[in-house]
This record gives structure tokens, sequence and C-alpha cells, in this order.
């Protein structure tokens, strides 16, 4: 099953508010006679949008019969279902875990192995628990 990442309102503020200074921060150099910094500055900010839109637009989580995959952009994670430890829910802007692979406050804090977690906020978070869960029944599931 794929579950693509939810995102929160004020995420979807702010993606639009950087790309339209990235934008605006571009338009400057299009009035300059040096080519070297137009390809420069407009290389720069190409790669920033590009890098950016690949995190929008590929967030998503896949599980199969053993593994959990999660994917932000460039970034991925591969997670045994059998090591994971307990399924925690999530509201806010402060998130206590290293890894965060999600677009949106409000989501999930997966913890596996002994001292590992991740943060994912995949769209129908029921149905994804419920998988989890019938695929490892020891998974604790905290409020």
């Amino acid at each position: 099953m794929i579950y693509k990442s939810s995102i929160s309102k004020a995420n979807k503020v702010i993606f639009a508010f950087v790309f339209i200074i990235i934008i605006l921060a571009t338009i400057p150099i299009f009035n300059s006679n040096d080519l070297a910094s137009f390809i420069i500055v407009v290389s720069i900010n190409l790669s920033a949008l590009f890098f950016l839109a690949w995190i929008l637009f590929d967030t998503e989580y896949r599980i199969d019969k053993t593994h959990l995959y999660c994917k932000s952009g460039p970034f991925n994670k591969k997670i045994p279902i059998e090591n994971i430890k307990k399924i925690k829910h999530h509201n806010g802007i402060i998130i206590p875990v290293t890894l965060k692979l999600a677009l949106s406050h409000v989501g999930l804090i997966i913890s596996y192995n002994y001292y590992d977690d991740i943060y994912i906020s995949p769209e129908n978070e029921a149905e994804f628990i419920e998988i989890l869960i019938r695929i490892n029944e020891n998974i604790k599931i905290l409020p």
C-alpha cells in the first residue's frame, strides 16, 4: 500500500511563500549584463526550486509484507515492520525526533529498534496503523 503524506495548510503557505521569494530573488538578475552571474544565480535558484518541489510532490510511505518505506524527495528510510515498537500520535510544530519525512505538523512518531524514531504524516492514519498492526501485533499505539 502507498500512502501520500498529508500536508498542513501552514506548510502549504510556507512552501508557497518560499517559492515566491526564490522566484522574486531571481528576477533582478535578468537585468544584469554579467552572463556568469546570471548562470550562477539562475542555477542555484532553479536547483532550490527543484529540490523543494521534489520534497513537496514526492513524500510518501509504502508498506509491503515486511518493511515500511518512507520517502521525502531524496531522503529515504527502510524500516523492518517487526522492529517497530510503538506508534504515537503527534500534533505540534515542535517534533521531538531527528528524522522527519512529513509535510504536516499532525502525524505519527514511529519508534523502532532500541532508540530510533521517525516522524511521518500519512493521509489515512487509521488505515495505515491498522495495516502495520496486522503485520506486527506487538506494536503499541499511544495517544
